[in-house]
């Protein structure tokens, strides 16, 4: 096969802008020239990569693997050529990790400390949960840490169950220890979800299972981070993710509301496109299969004797 890696980052200049005239000019030639090194490009892997089709121009199945691909020959390209040259470049081509605000701290940040290697370098986007799925198919992260996702959970794609829990409602403490709000005896204010997120849909999901809660809600937001801030601020219930809430959980300072009945199951699995990763990336994949096969997980369920 021969490739001409000028080919490469035209495609992903091409990838990125999703426009032939302004990837071109991005790329300093002119369009028929940018369109030929796309063809060649496309004769010499033997796929189609680019859906001409479409307003804007976008990638195909095939386009969308082949992306990572290209990401990490260019990367390591340019890796060596530093090393030639004796050119230390900070956070030169690191493990990409994509991952939703309720997963960022402290279960990301654990999942870097427990399983990465010495000298791996790691560039975390955290992002809202479809924008952070959109990102591992389009090839622009390597891993993404989420919650379960159906459409994640089929081919092409790969993921490793690492952990799991449920989502508890939960209310700042009173003075004997007891939640402040009780939704059983008054109307009592809950913190919800952004209706497009993925907590809104889990909640959805067993509402039918759910038994009436005499609510209104008072706030409204995608982050759980700030459903917790609200609810130790005495604001209202919420419906938190336990591997969120495990110090507050343990100090006492929020409470579980009859966790018994109201919990909602999730697990945690961190996802990756089957594309070749940059060894980096292979062996950070490789170190978190092993300790999962020798029973580690990064989060267990919080219990209510715990």
């Amino acid at each position: 096969m021969n490739i001409d890696t000028k080919w490469l980052q035209d495609f992903l200049t091409l990838a990125e802008l999703q426009h032939f005239t302004r990837a071109a000019e991005a790329r300093h030639i002119t369009q028929p020239a940018f369109g030929r090194h796309i063809r060649s490009l496309e004769k010499a892997v033997g796929k189609t990569l680019i859906d001409r089709a479409t307003t804007p121009i976008s990638l195909t199945p095939a386009g969308r693997q082949f992306k990572n691909v290209a990401y990490n020959i260019i990367s390591q390209m340019e890796e060596g050529l530093n090393l030639l040259n004796n050119i230390e470049k900070p956070l030169s081509n690191p493990i990409r990790i994509a991952s939703p605000h309720s997963l960022s701290s402290p279960i990301l940040l654990d999942l870097i400390e427990h399983n990465s290697i010495e000298q791996q370098r790691f560039s975390i986007d955290i992002l809202r949960v479809d924008f952070a799925m959109q990102s591992l198919m389009d090839g622009n992260c390597d891993f993404f840490l989420g919650f379960e996702i159906l459409s994640l959970l089929q081919p092409p794609f790969q993921n490793i169950k690492i952990g799991h829990g449920n989502f508890l409602l939960t209310s700042l403490a009173d003075k004997q220890g007891k939640p402040l709000f009780n939704p059983h005896v008054s109307k009592t204010p809950i913190i919800g979800y952004s209706a497009e997120s993925y907590s809104a849909r889990l909640i959805e999901q067993y509402q039918p299972e759910i038994t009436k809660l005499n609510t209104y809600q008072v706030f409204e937001s995608s982050m759980c981070h700030l459903h917790k801030e609200m609810a130790l601020r005495g604001k209202g219930i919420a419906w938190l993710p336990d591997s969120l809430i495990q110090g507050e959980l343990a100090a006492g300072t929020l409470v579980a509301i009859e966790p018994l009945l109201y919990r909602l199951p999730y697990q945690i699995r961190l996802y990756r496109n089957p594309s070749p990763l940059r060894k980096e990336a292979e062996d950070f994949w490789k170190n978190i299969n092993l300790q999962v096969q020798s029973d580690w997980q990064i989060n267990y369920p919080w219990e209510v004797d715990s």
